[in-house]
């Protein structure tokens, strides 16, 4: 069975969460300018004119939806399959990784600069990194589970 990741959600997200990580500094570098300069605009401005403050915000948008297309396609092929009893998938270094279902000893949360997954653990096997933006994710966590129930790791 094949879970492909939901690649398009997980670009939107990731073009929302790094234009507010790179946005919010940028704002609070101009509003310490603007405190520092005597709550003057023009000399806050000075290197800057006012109307290329949106296209300066466009680029910062823009940036990040490039950035997170190239890392949402990559994640395009971060598909999780099932074959033969293996839970087939990508590991940290997002090289393939084939663990057995029955040696899964836990299923524990990942959250780094806005990828989140679910890592199943097999111990000596190795670790598999689930994406939370998963088709049907609930069913392949269920299975998992059973699989760890039918052998006595859950």
């Amino acid at each position: 069975m094949n879970y492909p990741v939901n690649w398009i959600g997980l670009w939107k997200k990731l073009t929302k969460f790094m234009s507010f990580a790179i946005s919010i500094p940028v704002l609070f570098v101009f509003i310490i300018r603007f405190f520092t300069t005597g709550f003057s605009f023009d000399k806050t401005f000075e290197h800057v004119a006012i109307w290329q403050l949106p296209i300066f915000i466009l680029c910062i948008v823009l940036f990040s939806a490039a950035f997170g297309f190239a890392i949402s396609l990559a994640f395009k092929f971060a598909q999780i399959k099932i074959e033969n009893d293996n839970l087939i998938g990508r590991n940290y270094w997002f090289v393939t990784k084939s663990i057995p279902l029955s040696g899964i000893k836990e299923l524990y949360p990942f959250s780094n600069n806005g990828i989140e997954a679910i890592v199943a653990d097999a111990g000596s096997h190795g670790k598999v990194y689930i994406s939370t933006y998963t088709v049907k994710l609930e069913e392949l966590v269920e299975l998992i589970e059973s699989k760890m129930q039918g052998s006595g790791n859950a």
